[in-house]
């Protein structure tokens, strides 16, 4: 994992695990600076800024060998 917590391109596809609770989330969409995740399972959707997926207190980014 870099440093500043997600890479600097994040991606439509990227899959990141929520640290409070540990749901993991795909990122569907990005418009503006706006990102919409959704659970795996498809049950929740997250609406975030996407800086908020470089701080790894809230999210943090699964490598792509991680389920």
């Amino acid at each position: 994992m870099t440093r500043g917590g997600a890479a600097m391109q994040t991606k439509e596809g990227d899959k990141f695990k929520k640290a409070v609770d540990g749901v993991e989330y795909i990122l569907r969409k990005i418009v503006n600076r706006m990102a919409l995740l959704e659970s795996k399972d498809g049950k929740r959707q997250i609406l975030t800024e996407v800086d908020n997926l470089k701080i790894n207190s809230f999210y943090q980014k699964m490598n792509l060998n991680e389920k």
